[in-house]
């Protein structure tokens, strides 16, 4: 993806990286996402006709990856984030066009609001507590985050909130009469029937032929493809090994702890608890800062070894993966080889960098490059090279049977169930034009009939069937009068029909009681509107998706 950029220079990123993180230790000076580019940074395209530098965009990505690991843990690039809507790319460009309308619009999130920040989103909901030092090292740093790119992240989510108000001012313009006109629409309970079709009833009557099996196989090539995986060779300078150099280092400053001491006084007291969550003594405060100190600088020097190797290693020619091994048997070092993994898995060995980074890296790398990126884990730096790829195949049926026919069965029972759901519908539909009721058809067609009353306002419906989404019921019955029944709805098992039997006002009382609190509830949601509006509007004329189509995210 960045071709652009000169090859020695993918070295030196490491141990920029590591500088900042441990001048991050002594001193608070947080990085400001969606900056300008720096000097010697390449550039990609124009946001806002504004040059975007490639280093920009790395920096975005990986606060991109952060959110991810936020809200999705080590999956933040599987399917399933995805299907949630979370996709890093994606993330990357929003995030860098948000950046930049931030500084345009002359936001400055202080201090104090990203430590509020903080304080709100990791207290412990039961005492309150915030043990913000348990959070960076056993959450953030396994997974190879910074806490000064954690802080980073919290500051551009702060100031896309104060954006979002500014943006969306019209939002607010709701009146007491609309907002307790919505409010009684929330709040009316509607009672429905519904008769749903469950792929689970139609598992026995499936045929298990072979002749389908093999066509449905067939059919679904592209499903049963194992993916490329690739076997990596590394070096790594475990940080460890760094460790009485460090030492010596921080013996030799004078101002140490006067440097330490102003670092417990900026972070606060309460800042520093143990891992029951009691408020540690300052003296193991002092002791803990330390100790970051140790670790966050041990990772600068082994930086700095692994970029010496890196570059001597890229010297080699003729350009060869086994030049790694040729190179680290010269010095003395130890090479490790991993078992064959695809690009999105955590790999043992290299379970201390996140899948995110060591993806990216594997995306560089071609045949005039087989190096990965130095990586950084909370270990130590990694020098690597993808000694073997096993390339992608579809397997055999044979192999993989068991699974096919499992499908198999799924699909088929589902179509089944649909096409009940529809023939019901239609049965249904033609006794109510004949003054039947909707429990007459269901009672014709042999299904059973359930009946659910909520409110729109109601966070789930009791008793319905766990594979049906009840947003969706809501949403249908709202829009459908006393009488009125639904199409047949599908689901990703099979598929629904509900009636509307009776809806029932809500009392004033509740009103009374509820429509002040509403109102407000309902102008955020509308500034939020207001917001999604003009982000759409914005981001096209941004400039973003040609940069994202030119470097083909």
């Amino acid at each position: 993806m960045f071709g652009t950029i000169r090859k020695h220079q993918r070295w030196l990123w490491i141990v920029i990286i590591a500088a900042v993180i441990f001048s991050f230790v002594i001193y608070f000076s947080p990085n400001q996402s969606g900056g300008g580019m720096g000097r010697g940074d390449n550039q990609i395209g124009l946001l806002d006709g504004q040059a975007v530098g490639e280093q920009q965009l790395r920096d975005t990505m990986r606060e991109a990856e952060l959110s991810g690991f936020l809200r999705f843990g080590e999956n933040y690039r599987s399917a399933r984030a995805e299907q949630m809507g979370f996709n890093v790319k994606q993330e990357t460009m929003q995030r860098l066009f948000l950046g930049r309308r931030i500084k345009e619009s002359g936001i400055q999130v202080s201090d104090t609001a990203v430590a509020t920040w903080i304080k709100e989103y990791l207290k412990d909901p039961k005492t309150g507590v915030v043990n913000f030092d348990g959070f960076v090292k056993n959450a953030l740093t396994p997974a190879g985050f910074t806490e000064s790119q954690f802080l980073d992240f919290v500051r551009h989510e702060v100031g896309v909130q104060e954006l979002e108000r500014l943006v969306g001012v019209a939002g607010q313009l709701v009146t007491p009469q609309e907002a307790e006109a919505a409010f009684r629409r929330e709040n009316e309970t509607l009672t429905v029937s519904l008769v749903s079709f469950a792929s689970s009833n139609y598992v026995a009557g499936v045929s298990l032929e072979d002749v389908k099996i093999g066509e449905f196989f067939t059919n679904r090539l592209a499903a049963y493809r194992i993916p490329e995986r690739v076997t990596v060779t590394y070096v790594r300078f475990d940080a460890t090994n760094f460790n009485a150099a460090v030492e010596a280092e921080l013996a030799a400053r004078p101002n140490l702890a006067t440097e330490m001491e102003q670092m417990y006084l900026q972070r606060g007291a309460d800042a520093f608890r143990d891992p029951s969550g009691a408020p540690m003594s300052k003296e193991a405060a002092l002791a803990r800062i330390r100790e970051a100190s140790v670790q966050q600088r041990a990772v600068q020097l082994a930086s700095q070894k692994a970029n010496e190797f890196a570059n001597e290693l890229y010297q080699i020619e003729p350009v060869s993966a086994a030049n790694l091994t040729t190179l680290a048997q010269k010095k003395g070092l130890t090479t490790e080889q991993t078992i064959p993994f695809a690009e999105t898995e955590r790999v043992l060995g290299l379970d201390d960098l996140s899948p995110g980074s060591v993806s990216q890296a594997l995306a560089q790398v071609n045949a005039e490059q087989p190096f990965l990126t130095p990586l950084v884990g909370s270990r130590g730096v990694v020098v690597g090279s993808v000694s073997a790829r096993s390339p992608s195949m579809v397997p055999s049926l044979d192999t993989v049977r068991p699974r096919v026919l499992s499908d198999f069965k799924q699909s088929m029972s589902t179509e089944s169930a649909r096409n009940a759901g529809r023939a019901f519908h239609a049965a249904a539909t033609n006794a109510v034009a004949q003054d039947k009721t909707f429990a007459d058809a269901a009672a014709a067609a042999s299904v059973a009939v359930s009946d659910f009353s909520f409110s729109a306002s109601s966070p789930s419906i009791a008793g319905l069937d766990s594979r049906v989404n009840p947003a969706q019921v809501k949403g249908l019955a709202s829009r459908l009068p006393v009488g009125g029944m639904s199409d047949f709805i599908p689901t990703f098992d099979g598929g629904f029909v509900l009636t509307v039997r009776e809806r029932q006002a809500a009392a004033d009382e509740m009103v009374k009681a509820g429509k002040d609190s509403y109102l407000g509830e309902l102008r955020q949601q509308r500034q939020r509107e207001a917001f999604s509006a003009w982000f759409a509007s914005e981001y096209q004329k941004s400039g973003a998706s040609e940069i994202a189509e030119r470097i083909g995210f």
